[in-house]
């Protein structure tokens, strides 16, 4: 509550700012008079006003643009944000000319001049998407990092950063994803966001939400070239967002315009002299855009393939290689229907085949799993603008489908040191998601200052579907005898459904030029849980220098996580039976043990987080911005399996799902950023974190790992680290790009030879990572053409990162790391477009 003190403290001390003086023209999108008069009430001269409304090449409102005019005569600048509509109203005009500029990051900056007042009423501008061949345009604009009109704890990455970037896998946007602060890819390849589980993350495609309908994870792939944006929100974020704690992933694709373009990467695949020279990668991605009518509907079509060869230099000639194939295809469609009627649709296509999934040093060929995964997202969405308002319905249909096979029927063998023999479980999993939304905007209101209303609906139906078949599994001392043998039965198919439903409202509320305060509050129910949830949300933002240099900002909110189907239907997959051997191997010792997993949802309820923070932005010389963030999380009433009673055994046998588990995490964050216009990009980040929970041991039927319950790190817990990268244009068209990471390693747990947990969980950390990747861009020109060749280097220095340890204490291994990354020469040639 100390925290929630602190934020409310904050407040109070903002809010005599409603006094302030009134610059000399009033842009009422930031800015509004504190009293009740209107601009009628006073000489009509001094009181012109102007309309702006921005827009994109294809009609779509632009929201959060900046708008500056400047007095010709006197060069007094008045400066503006543009609403959810797109629209600014500057009051309080001079009858003058004044030039106009129009900005926002990942936009060509617009310009007019002159803009005669009162003669003009209304402009309308149209930004124009950065695109790295265009017409007659070179220069994209950063604006600045310090945004009065933005409230929420949020980085983003444009287009361009995207594309220049050298992250070690460039095929899969995810892998862009940890250059954001706050994000932390973990060693399974799974994104968490500001210590949150993968779960607690919202992933959205263009306004709808792509996470697996039942576990929540990020399956679904695209091609980075596809995308336009990437913006990760931690804290503060409005009720529009439904359930999710640890934050919202936002990915906004791209679309076509009035000219055809072209573009196509890694066309050429890349070698590797790995135990031979063989082709390791081949990513070939291609983008086609342009006009199905000019100027009303529009198409952009984004491929992906992939072919991957993994090869284990620790097993043996013929047995050490993985190959993977993947693909992917998304196909965009916009139709202005009229000016104020725009129809867009959407779809997107995943396809992934790996035969030896799984393989590393420590897991041979015969334990691998066949894998099959297919998934589809259908999307469809209408906006409709109404006299300054806007209307937003859509629909979208999503599907995955897995398929994971063993190589054959032996007994799965966990041995000190490694495992053996066939992979124990088969699996067919198929899950959906049917989303409605709408989402209505209402023009402007004033009323003790400027009030914008959003409010919207969101109805998901969730269908899941898996079907599981186990063998035994037997666990070997170092010696060779054997320690315990396990068997399954009772499992059933798994067929459930869910129907969610959430409200929320909302409100801008800008006080003065200064301060700016968003009201929301949300509703959400869902047939499994049955729990009516009530989520309050506040946030602030407040100038505090005239020249917009310095701002701080806060907020606090109740957050709930989304009902996990997958962790509910734990107890379907039936018991495990334990029988454990003496030391000779043969001779049982006791009766054997049953296992098994108890869930009463009519008990249970929604996972809840109360999530504060704090930030300040100070805006240095040299144009040099520095961020200050610090942020509170605090879970309570989360999932956990928990032993019902003491058994007389040291293994439980009746575990139940229950509303135990408590979740803390603690950041302070440094982050300092430097943009010179299209010269050069330098971004710097600090993060000293805290990710715990009471409940850290993961009971599962298949988790072979007998232990108990107790508080510690979660396994994705980095208390330090630091994240870098940048650009920097040189002469003769050369750019060189960097990108850096340095943490603390992961958490993980150590067991013995009986595979019992050796301690508390979590116990033991991998080494300290460090990676740095160069990388040299040049362009050229030929054949009509632009062409952009990259080579470079990931890992620079070659430290080993490793992803996988033998924690088995008893083995004559135990503490050796594998599945290093190494350095590796890299090389990239894309095809941009035409001359």
């Amino acid at each position: 509550m100390a925290g929630q003190g602190l934020f409310f403290g904050v407040l109070l001390f903002f809010f005599p700012v409603c006094t302030m003086g009134e610059s000399p023209a009033t842009a009422e999108s930031a800015t509004v008079n504190c009293d009740d008069s209107t601009p009628e009430d006073e000489d009509e001269n001094k009181h012109v006003k102007l309309l702006i409304r921005v827009l994109d090449e294809t009609g779509q409102a632009v929201e959060g643009a900046q708008v500056t005019l400047v007095h010709q005569g006197t060069l007094s600048v008045s400066k503006a944000k543009t609403d959810l509509i797109g629209q600014c109203k500057f009051i309080n005009l001079a009858r003058s000319s004044y030039r106009l500029q129009v900005e926002k990051k990942g936009f060509y900056v617009a310009h007019r001049d002159p803009v005669p007042v009162p003669e003009t009423e209304a402009v309308e501008v149209t930004l124009n998407h950065y695109r790295e061949v265009s017409d007659g345009v070179d220069v994209v604009y950063t604006p600045s990092s310090i945004d009065p009109s933005q409230t929420v704890s949020s980085e983003s990455l444009d287009a361009r950063e995207i594309v220049n970037l050298p992250y070690p896998t460039t095929r899969d946007v995810r892998n862009a994803l940890p250059f954001l602060a706050g994000v932390v890819k973990d060693n399974n390849g799974q994104i968490h966001v500001r210590g949150s589980a993968t779960y607690q993350t919202r992933d959205q495609l263009d306004g709808f939400n792509v996470t697996h309908p039942a576990g929540g994870t990020q399956r679904l792939r695209f091609s980075p070239d596809a995308v336009r944006s990437i913006q990760v929100v931690d804290s503060r974020y409005s009720a529009e967002y439904g359930k999710a704690s640890g934050g919202i992933v936002n990915f906004t694709t791209a679309t076509g315009d009035d000219r055809y373009r072209f573009s196509a990467t890694n066309f050429i695949p890349s070698f590797q002299d790995r135990k031979g020279v063989h082709i390791n990668a081949w990513t070939p991605r291609m983008n086609f855009s342009g006009p199905l009518r000019k100027g009303t509907a529009w198409f952009f079509l984004g491929l992906q393939g992939e072919y991957n060869l993994d090869v284990v230099r620790e097993l043996p000639q013929g047995q050490d290689r993985n190959r993977a194939w993947r693909w992917n295809n998304l196909a965009n469609v916009q139709i202005n229907l009229t000016p104020s009627n725009i129809l867009t649709a959407g779809f997107l296509g995943n396809r992934y085949e790996s035969d030896h999934l799984g393989l590393s040093r420590f897991d041979p060929l015969e334990t691998t799993r066949r894998r099959r995964d297919q998934a589809y997202l259908v999307t469809l969405k209408d906006q409709i603008y109404l006299s300054g308002a806007l209307l937003e319905i859509g629909f979208a249909v999503n599907e995955f489908t897995t398929n994971e096979q063993p190589l054959g029927d032996s007994p799965y063998q966990i041995k000190p040191g490694g495992s053996g023999g066939n992979f124990f479980k088969q699996a067919e999993e198929d899950a959906q998601r049917l989303e409605w939304i709408a989402n209505f905007t209402w023009p402007t209101h004033h009323w003790h200052g400027r009030h914008q209303f959003k409010i919207g609906t969101d109805l998901d139906r969730i269908g899941f579907q898996k079907s599981e078949n186990r063998r035994p599994i037997l666990v070997f001392r170092e010696d060779g005898t054997l320690s315990r043998e396990t068997t399954f039965t009772g499992g059933s198919d798994i067929d459930r459904n869910n129907w969610k439903v959430g409200l929320f409202g909302q409100d801008r509320w800008s006080l003065s030029d200064r301060w700016l305060l968003e009201l929301g509050l949300r509703f959400d129910w869902d047939k499994t849980i049955r729990q009516p949830l009530i989520s309050p949300r506040l946030a602030s933002s407040y100038l505090l220098t005239d020249n917009d240099s310095s701002q701080v900002t806060g907020g606090i909110g109740i957050f709930y996580d989304a009902t996990n189907l997958n962790i509910l239907s734990r107890p379907a997959a039936g018991r495990r039976i334990d029988q454990v051997y003496a030391e000779d191997g043969t001779s049982p010792v006791g009766q054997p043990i049953e296992t098994r997993l108890l869930a009463n949802q009519e008990t249970l309820r929604a996972p809840r987080f109360l999530n504060w923070s704090l930030g300040l932005e100070q805006r240095l010389p040299a144009g040099i911005y520095l961020h200050g963030e610090y942020q509170q999380k605090r879970g309570r009433d989360g999932l956990a399996f928990i032993q019902q009673s003491r058994q007389p055994t040291s293994w439980p046998r009746t575990l139940e799902l229950r509303n135990v588990r408590k979740d803390r995490y603690t950041a302070i964050q440094i982050t300092v950023r430097h943009t010179i216009e299209n010269r050069s990009s330098f971004f710097t980040c600090y993060t000293r974190a805290s990710s715990r929970s009471s409940h850290v041991f993961e009971f599962d039927i298949d988790n072979i790992i007998v232990g108990s319950q107790a508080e510690g790190p979660q396994p994705w817990d980095t208390p330090n680290r630091v994240i870098a990268w940048g650009w920097l244009i040189l002469p003769k068209d050369l750019q060189l790009a960097y990108s850096l990471e340095w943490r603390d390693g992961f958490p993980f747990s150590l067991v013995n030879e009986d595979q019992a947990l050796v301690g508390l969980p979590n116990s033991r950390r991998y080494p300290y990572y460090f990676s740095l990747n160069i990388h040299v861009e040049r362009r050229i020109r030929l054949l009509g053409r632009h062409w952009a060749l990259r080579v470079g280097f990931n890992d620079v220095t070659g430290r080993e990162n490793p992803t996988v340890v033998d924690n088995n204490v008893d083995s004559p291994n135990f503490m050796t790391f594998g599945a290093a990354q190494g350095r590796a020469l890299v090389a990239r040639l894309r095809l941009i477009g035409r001359t």
